[in-house]
């Protein structure tokens, strides 16, 4: 099924918590160790101004499937070149591709900015995020050993870096 696209706005914050929170209660894959308000969506909008975020609707019924984001990976411009790239996709919609097109449209974004690094920050526990990152070519850089702690155990946090001048 292809999957509709569009700018995410306030009109989406119930449908993103949603699913930002189901992957806080279930795994470490987001980071947070309890859910989120609803008001915590300014916050992300904040953490995003200037740079692309997205909803995936399902073409049918305009649910909110997924959604993804980029953002800068400093405030200081010595680092304005090199942005953090995030996204979740509903349980149910995982596996049909939507998180290859969201990191297509945001790669396409990030070059017309000028960026040329993203960046993931993966929980050493989601394998899934780790192969889908490094099959459409990111690098692993390396982990931050031990340094979450959530639903009663440690784990990693693996960085992986994509070059988008390649």
């Amino acid at each position: 099924m292809q999957m509709k696209y569009e700018r995410m706005g306030p009109e989406h914050q119930k449908s993103v918590m949603g699913i930002l929170n189901y992957y806080i209660e279930t795994m470490t894959g987001a980071f947070p160790d309890a859910p989120l308000p609803e008001s915590f969506f300014a916050r992300m909008m904040e953490n995003t101004h200037g740079y692309p975020a997205y909803v995936a609707l399902n073409p049918e019924t305009l649910e909110v499937v997924g959604f993804c984001t980029l953002r800068p990976y400093s405030p200081l411009s010595t680092f304005k070149g090199t942005a953090v790239i995030s996204y979740f996709i509903a349980p149910e919609y995982v596996g049909q591709n939507i998180g290859g097109q969201f990191l297509d449209r945001l790669s396409a974004d990030a070059k017309q900015m000028g960026i040329k690094h993203l960046i993931a920050e993966i929980s050493s526990e989601n394998e899934r995020s780790l192969q889908f990152h490094a099959r459409h070519g990111f690098t692993n850089c390396g982990a931050l050993k031990n340094i979450g702690y959530k639903l009663g155990r440690s784990f990693d946090v693996v960085l992986v870096q994509k070059d988008l001048r390649d």
